[in-house]
């Protein structure tokens, strides 16, 4: 009997631990416009420079949406939740927003959590997110990636910087430090 029930507790565990809940916050969106592509590292181009960004219409609540970008300049970041350099960028992302003061500047900071999988590590994204301290705009992409797609993301971390006007200023594969933010938002 004594076995049994270790043998019960330690199925309970491997199986309970192992199958984690499906990630069920992907965001409800539509996306619409040109699709983009980001920047190349290996070609040094930035080929979507002067194109319109494609325009997310994110559900928030009760049939209410909003609209990226807006009249607003509005950075997206997109990041996978198992990418060590995404990792590493989120804490000076969110440092930078603070020094930066770019909500009282009327900035848009987007963040894109695509490529969710929950058999990679820092699975589920969102609690990740809430232990680093998160608090700007979320979108969680769809199981087909879409924006990921849309955008053209093939890099982690990938940034897309649009004009007030939703024009793309520039598009950049790779981690941005703190300094490289300063300098390309100025």
């Amino acid at each position: 009997m004594k076995k049994i029930i270790i043998l019960f507790i330690f199925t309970l565990l491997l199986f309970g631990c192992s199958n984690e809940e499906e990630f069920n916050k992907f965001s409800k969106f539509n996306v619409a416009g040109e699709k983009t592509k980001i920047f190349d590292p290996q070609t040094g181009l930035d080929i979507s420079r002067g194109e319109k960004s494609p325009v997310i219409d994110l559900d928030i609540t009760n049939g209410a949406t909003v609209t990226y970008p807006d009249n607003r300049p509005t950075i997206f970041l997109f990041v996978a939740h198992w990418c060590p350099y995404c990792m590493e960028e989120i804490p000076e992302v969110i440092q930078w927003i603070d020094q930066a003061d770019l909500v009282n500047k009327d900035v848009n900071v987007v963040l894109v959590v695509t490529h969710i999988d929950s058999e990679k590590n820092n699975y589920p994204p969102d609690q990740w997110l809430f232990n680093e301290n998160w608090q700007y705009p979320v979108i969680y992409d769809d199981k087909k990636n879409s924006l990921s797609d849309y955008f053209g993301i093939t890099y982690f971390p990938s940034w897309v910087f649009t004009e007030s006007d939703g024009t793309i200023a520039l598009t950049h594969a790779g981690r941005l430090g703190i300094e490289e933010l300063s300098k390309l938002v100025n």
